[in-house]
């Protein structure tokens, strides 16, 4: 099922490949995410270091992702590099891919209950969405944060919403990210105990904006508490962090206390 593929890759594009045939002095390739257009990975482009053994690099049948190095349309020639990719880009490929797999799998499971075509299905909700998207997964995981109305708003047929929305609900996870904060917090009144009570309340208490934002206290002796905040992405997380130690200090304004908030244990 096509997901939004263009014709031909860009020079420097990092692509998912699977080894068709290995020679002596390279490995010929198929562009996944190309139409399996082919591509060939010279000897001199798979390692830094001399390669005794082109074979221990690769095995028929295997992915690899490489680089684009030269095109050249007129004789249909792809010239890749695997030495040129990085740890970094690598893993991401591969997180980009399996993505890529499992949101084309959900949505040939209701293509499937829908009785639908793969040319329907692309006509209907593949070149809809993808139309704002980059790719499949990036407009399921809008519809798991902002609701069906994701894919109403481009015009995806009801019966699609219905089904496909249930099964992207159930099945797609949105990313997140941890920061932890470290508090040092007394009240020397009476009072003090419920007070900073009190303020832990606000702490662990929803502000708007918050979104899927979840927090956590722990503590670790007082007057020294931990706080462990989860969200989407760092800039949420740091945001809702200040905002939520703002209040709980807003807390005890008025009062005669100790507050002191670090990103560092010690």
């Amino acid at each position: 099922m096509s997901n939004g593929d263009q014709d031909w890759p860009k020079e420097g594009e990092v692509l998912m490949c699977t080894v068709k045939k290995v020679e002596k002095f390279g490995a010929f390739v198929t562009l996944d995410e190309y139409g399996d257009i082919e591509g060939f990975i010279h000897i001199s482009e798979v390692s830094t270091n001399w390669v005794k053994n082109i074979r221990d690099f690769f095995k028929e049948g295997r992915k690899v992702v490489v680089k684009v190095m030269r095109l050249d349309r007129s004789k249909n020639q792809v010239d890749l590099s695997l030495k040129r990719t990085t740890e970094q880009q690598k893993k991401y490929k591969i997180q980009q891919w399996k993505q890529r797999q499992k949101a084309e799998k959900l949505l040939e499971m209701v293509s499937k209950k829908l009785k639908k075509s793969p040319e329907k299905t692309v006509e209907e909700v593949v070149d809809r969405l993808l139309a704002d998207y980059p790719d499949l997964y990036s407009a399921f995981e809008d519809v798991v944060r902002n609701g069906t109305q994701v894919l109403t708003k481009h015009n995806v047929p009801k019966a699609w919403v219905d089904h496909l929305s249930e099964v992207i609900m159930a099945n797609i996870t949105l990313p997140t990210v941890t920061i932890d904060g470290y508090i040092t917090m007394q009240v020397f009144e009476p009072n003090g105990v419920e007070l900073v009570r009190g303020a832990l309340a606000e702490l662990a208490k929803p502000i708007d904006g918050d979104g899927d934002t979840k927090t956590s206290i722990q503590v670790i002796g007082p007057p020294r508490y931990r706080v462990t905040l989860e969200a989407e992405d760092y800039k949420t997380a740091e945001s809702m962090m200040q905002s939520r130690v703002g209040a709980a200090e807003v807390f005890l304004k008025g009062h005669d206390y100790r507050f002191e908030f670090s990103r560092s244990s010690k």
